[in-house]
């Protein structure tokens, strides 16, 4: 069974959650943690100048400040650890570690400041009116760099901050100085959003050339000042850096950086995008690209290439820059990207300079489909990368958890699909609703829907009670709420897509909307070419996704004892299932080839047929 997160949801209780208001921050504790991934940063080959990895504990001749700047008893001297965080926001009030960096020598120990657990200890519940700001830093000892003029310092780390923007809070921070007097800053948070875990580990590489170079005295030092969670640190070293070095990260294909500035829209990438949407807002490819280098790179672009199918239908660049050392720089695509065929399509970029080859590649897919629009990866809709839980059934009420979708183009939705976490339990009440996002409209429900044993680590489709007409320009929340109930009953699994917007109704308070720190397996189905009103019947036949890499699903509102069958071009049955009971239905196509089928569904007295596609 998948990982799951013991997500209490509920404001005034053992356990709480740092999580942002959308109209103005919040300041409790956070349930839900981000899934690790590897950072594609290039490093340097270079054999270190110097270097540690902790094995030892904490190094003798280093040194370690804290104080908490409410003048409170609450502080957090970094410490040496294998276990991870104790803060209570994980769920188990303190009892373990938990998000323990998986850095290269994690085994034998790595560095931490775990604020979180330190208020937790000092103050208790609730987090968000005894929570104070404590400073935490460690120094190094002098380090002899008089013999290399061109150094650069790396380490691999792990952290989640809320707070940011608050004058209070210093963000996790790097110090150079060469006599332990004047320090330079070097800010190493890498753009990561609010109550938002970095990868893990995070590399981070910085040219301290400037301040370090040819310095017989160097001091590195680590800190920041927090309310709550944690900062991880491991495997700190020194290089020689490289003359022309170029590094790549934060790629996005929704325009998250700098193109929904000008579209006015939230910026997010639908792994599963609808044609008639794309058609309207193409894909905007961008990334962040730093120079890590000894020297200035001219020419530096982004390179973009897309494929389907492993041919490339797409190549394009962004306007060259001059990159200057240590600069970050957001590169665009000059032109984007139209798709003319429904299916997968790989999406890569990389950097260039006339000095520089080329970075590492960076790689993300998106589905070009008929009428599902989503943010998950689950590409064959069997919940092979579902991600952990977030509960909806609550002792204290239902919550509701949502996606955000931009609309660009006028449809109608019909259908809200979501996946059921496998913790949970047959017997949960549960139904989808739709929300305008500004304000939290609400706009339409489907009818309670009670889960069953074949509901369970599975994808559910629900009807809307009546289709809703979309307007472009409009954004929109597809959610699911659970029925308040005395244990936790339902979850809704999670996706680690960073470049969406998600949320959470907390109707164990006040009924507060909050931003969460991952989005959900949460989908809008759309229109009628995969979603059929039986007007006369009232039933409402749903097809998704389409298309498909081998796995099509069904879902009937209220057909029963009905027959399917799968046609080729030829006019050929090439797939057959009959006496179907089950309303929502997996059929298992891999054995077909690609290409364009027509699927009937049909019972003593009525017949439906869709055109399905097969990548």
């Amino acid at each position: 069974m998948k990982n799951f997160l013991l997500a209490f949801l509920f404001l005034f209780s053992s356990t709480l959650f740092c999580q942002i208001n959308i109209n103005s921050s919040h300041d409790c504790e956070e349930i839900v943690m981000q899934d690790s991934n590897l950072n594609n940063q290039m490093y340097s080959s270079s054999t270190p100048i110097w270097e540690e990895d902790f094995s030892s504990g904490f190094p003798a001749n280093w040194s370690k400040f804290t104080s908490n700047s409410a003048s409170g008893f609450s502080t957090c001297n970094w410490q040496w650890t294998l276990d991870g965080t104790y803060g209570y926001y994980n769920g188990n009030q303190g009892a373990s570690g938990s998000n323990a960096l998986t850095s290269s020598t994690a085994s034998n120990g790595f560095l931490i400041s775990d604020i979180d657990s330190a208020n937790h200890y000092a103050y208790g519940q609730p987090s968000g009116s005894t929570y104070e700001y404590i400073e935490s830093y460690f120094t190094t000892d002098a380090i002899d760099l008089s013999s290399y003029a061109a150094v650069s310092l790396e380490f691999e780390h792990l952290f989640r901050y809320n707070n940011l923007g608050n004058g209070s809070f210093t963000p996790p921070t790097v110090y150079v100085s060469s006599d332990s007097i004047n320090w330079t800053t070097y800010l190493v948070n890498n753009n990561i959003a609010n109550n938002t875990q970095s990868s893990n580990p995070e590399f981070t590489s910085l040219n301290i050339s400037s301040v370090a170079g040819n310095q017989s005295t160097v001091y590195i030092k680590f800190g920041w000042v927090a309310r709550c969670y944690y900062w991880m640190i491991d495997d700190i070293k020194i290089v020689e850096t490289d003359p022309n070095r170029l590094e790549i990260s934060e790629m996005t294909y929704g325009g998250w950086w700098i193109g929904y500035q000008a579209t006015g829209d939230i910026g997010i990438d639908y792994t599963f995008n609808p044609m008639a949407q794309v058609s309207s807002n193409p894909y905007r490819v961008e990334a962040i690209v730093k120079n890590n280098g000894a020297s200035d790179q001219t020419a530096t672009k982004l390179n973009i290439n897309i494929e389907e199918g492993g041919s490339s239908v797409f190549t394009a660049f962004s306007n060259p820059i001059i990159s200057t050392v240590n600069a970050n720089d957001t590169l665009a695509a000059k032109t984007d990207f139209f798709p003319s065929n429904y299916g997968y399509h790989d999406i890569s970029v990389w950097a260039t300079s006339d000095s520089f080859p080329t970075t590492d590649t960076l790689v993300k897919g998106s589905i070009v489909t008929d009428t599902v629009y989503g943010v998950d990866y689950d590409w064959n809709t069997d919940g092979a990368n579902a991600g952990n839980g977030f509960y909806l059934g609550r002792s204290c009420g239902g919550q509701v958890l949502a996606n955000a979708f931009d609309i660009y183009e006028n449809t109608t939705i019909t259908s809200i699909s979501f996946h059921v976490n496998d913790k949970s339990v047959v017997g949960a009440e549960l139904n989808v609703e739709l929300y305008e996002t500004n304000g939290q409209v609400w706009l339409e429900e489907s009818d309670s829907y009670t889960l069953k044993s074949t509901d369970i680590d599975s994808w559910v489709t629900l009807p809307l009670l009546t289709p809703y007409p979309l307007f472009a320009g409009t954004s929109y929340m597809a959610a699911v709420k659970g029925q308040q109930h005395p244990t936790d009953t339902s979850l809704i699994s999670s996706t680690t897509n960073p470049n969406t917007s998600k949320y959470l109704q907390d109707n164990c308070g006040t009924g507060t909307w909050y931003t969460v720190s991952k989005a959900l397996l949460i989908r809008m189905n759309f229109g009628t070419s995969t979603s059929v009103t039986d007007i006369e019947n009232k039933r409402i036949i749903d097809i998704y996704p389409n298309p498909s890499l081998g796995f099509v699903n069904v879902f009937s509102s209220d057909l029963n004892n009905f027959d399917i069958n799968i046609i080729n071009c030829l006019g050929q049955i090439v797939f057959s299932q009959k006496n179907v009971i089950d309303s929502n239905i997996k059929l298992d196509l891999n054995s077909l080839k690609s290409g364009v089928y027509t699927l009937s569904i049909f019972d003593q007295n009525n017949m439906i047929s869709r055109k399905i596609i097969i990548e």
